[in-house]
C-alpha cells in the first residue's frame, strides 16, 4: 500500500524565467526537506511547474499535500504581486492511494496503481474541480469521508494569507508555537491568532481522523 501524490503549481506559466526558476529551487528545498522529516517519502520536480512525490506510509500523504500547499502560498514569488490564482491556490494536488510495481529513485522512476490515479485524476479531473484537493483511492477505500475531509480542509487554506500560510506550514511539521515565533520574529498570541483564522483547530482534526486510518486493512 503506497500513497502518492501529483501535483502542479496554479498558473506558473503566467511566471517570468527567473521567477519560475526560484520557485522550482524552493520547491526542491522543501522536497529534500520532506524527505528527512518523513521516513520512506521521495519527491521529484517533473514536467516544469509539476510534483510527483512516492511514499510507503500512506497515513502522512494529507499532511505532506498540505504541507506542499502551505509552502507554495507562502512564497513571496514576485514582488509586484504573483498571478492571483497561484496566490489563492498554490497547487492543484490529487492523493492516490494503491499499489506500486516500482519506486527506483536511482534511475528516476516509479511505476504502479497509485501514481497512475493520482497522475490521470490530476490531467483529466482537476479541471472540473472545484476546490484543488482530491483523493483518489483504489476501488472505494473511504472515497466519501476522505474527500469530503479534503474539500473542507482545502476551502480553509484557499482562504488562508500568505502569512497565515507560513505560520501553518511551521505547525504542519510539527512545531509548538513558541517555536513558531522565535523563528518568525513575532509574538506567540500573534501565532495563535494566524491559527486560529486560518483554522488550525478543524484541519488537525481531519488530520488525526486521515492519520489514524487503519490503512493495513485495505487491499489494492
Amino acid at each position: 500500500m503506497y500513497a502518492t501524490i501529483s501535483a502542479d503549481i496554479v498558473q506558473s506559466t503566467s511566471l517570468e524565467i527567473k521567477e519560475m526558476l526560484f520557485l522550482r529551487s524552493k520547491v526542491q528545498e522543501l522536497l529534500n526537506k520532506l524527505e528527512v522529516s518523513f521516513p520512506g517519502f521521495w519527491g521529484r520536480l517533473v514536467r516544469g511547474d509539476s510534483i510527483e512525490c512516492v511514499t510507503d506510509k500512506p497515513q502522512d500523504a494529507f499532511r505532506i499535500t498540505l504541507i506542499l500547499k502551505c509552502y507554495v502560498k507562502s512564497l513571496n514569488i514576485r514582488k509586484s504581486g504573483a498571478p492571483k490564482e497561484l496566490k489563492r491556490f498554490g497547487i492543484r494536488s490529487v492523493i492516490g492511494l494503491g499499489s506500486m510495481r516500482m519506486v527506483d529513485r536511482e534511475h528516476d522512476f516509479m511505476d504502479g496503481e497509485a501514481i497512475y490515479l493520482s497522475g490521470r485524476a490530476l490531467d483529466q479531473k482537476a479541471t472540473l474541480m472545484k476546490g484543488t484537493l482530491l483523493v483518489e483511492p483504489s476501488e472505494s477505500f473511504q472515497n466519501k469521508a476522505l474527500n469530503a475531509i479534503a474539500a473542507l480542509v482545502d476551502a480553509l487554506l484557499n482562504r488562508a494569507t500568505a502569512r497565515q500560510c507560513e505560520v501553518l506550514l511551521h505547525r504542519l511539521f510539527g512545531e509548538r508555537e513558541q517555536e513558531i515565533a522565535r523563528q518568525l520574529g513575532i509574538t506567540q498570541s500573534a501565532v495563535n491568532q494566524h491559527l486560529a483564522s486560518a483554522g488550525w483547530t478543524p484541519i488537525e482534526k481531519a488530520l488525526d481522523y486521515y492519520e489514524t486510518l487503519n490503512f493495513s486493512d485495505y487491499e489494492p
